[in-house]
């Protein structure tokens, strides 16, 4: 069935010139581009989750469940299309065009169009580009994600990144200890070199955030933020850190990125508001 459904799912992406057809299943496909366009294969850890919140829906009887717990559920088989944004955002395919997802699990078999430049993460992306560069956000969200999977010798660790404004964020932050930034050239504080990443994974076990300017360099690690966190409504179950990140960026223009220490999710701020989060299973 799946080798079927790929196929027609191909010829679909070829008659709306789609850039990538994403397989999601519990088979094992290899990444490969057949006749110009990309087939991605899911994570197993996202096609498990996906059908196992189909298959609760299904079977278990709704009195039992709790209203919280549904909404998990059915916000997890609606992201199916941020989804697919997300895995062609960190591909570097773009968002632009068309995407086809090719599905093949026991609960659900199928095939969706998807128009990218309609989702929620192309939106976010846009709010953000209005105050910093669409590569920083790109790299920042990057090792974040990074962050959120590896942990740090093996265990999970949050931290957060506030973009833009710099002087405004300064101003309402201290150094919790001795900055290891400081008097380093741009070279070494570029968060968009790659090669910059495992010692920002390493300073990320550090309480405090990164205060990063709108070009993508880093100004400081270890960083508290002291501002007014009265009224702001945040999502339940985050903590200290998304309260303060949030909260700055109502004071200021900064954009603030957050990894969670506890389920790995990543969430973006933008005047106070949450913009965008990204689950931990999607990528």
């Amino acid at each position: 069935m799946l080798d079927f459904l790929l196929e027609q799912g191909l010829t679909l992406a070829k008659s709306v010139e789609a850039k990538a057809v994403v397989v999601i299943s519990d088979k094992d496909i290899t990444e490969k581009v057949v006749d110009g366009i990309t087939v991605i294969p899911a994570p197993k850890r996202y096609t498990t989750l996906l059908e196992s919140a189909i298959c609760s829906l299904e079977t278990v009887n709704m009195d039992n469940l709790l209203g919280r717990e549904i909404a998990e559920k059915m916000l997890l088989i609606s992201q199916s299309k941020d989804y697919l944004s997300l895995m062609l955002y960190f591909r570097g395919l773009g968002l632009d065009g068309k995407a086809v997802a090719v599905t093949c699990m026991d609960s659900l078999k199928g095939i969706v169009l998807v128009d990218l430049e309609k989702g929620r993460l192309q939106t976010a992306l846009e709010e953000c580009a209005e105050r910093v560069e669409p590569r920083v956000i790109k790299a920042i969200l990057s090792v974040s994600l990074s962050i959120a999977h590896k942990g740090r010798e093996g265990k999970p660790i949050g931290t957060a990144f506030v973009v833009g404004d710099v002087e405004e964020v300064m101003r309402r932050s201290r150094q919790l200890i001795i900055n290891p930034y400081k008097g380093h050239p741009e070279s070494v504080r570029d968060v968009k070199d790659p090669s910059n990443w495992e010692s920002i994974r390493e300073f990320a076990q550090l309480d405090g955030v990164f205060v990063v300017d709108e070009k993508g360099y880093i100004i400081s690690a270890g960083r508290y933020i002291e501002v007014q966190a009265k009224d702001m409504k945040i999502r339940p179950g985050l903590g200290g850190r998304h309260l303060a990140c949030a909260a700055i960026t109502r004071e200021t223009n900064a954009i603030s990125i957050v990894v969670s220490q506890s389920g790995g999710d990543i969430t973006i701020y933008k005047d106070g508001e949450e913009l965008y989060q990204i689950p931990s299973t999607v990528i």
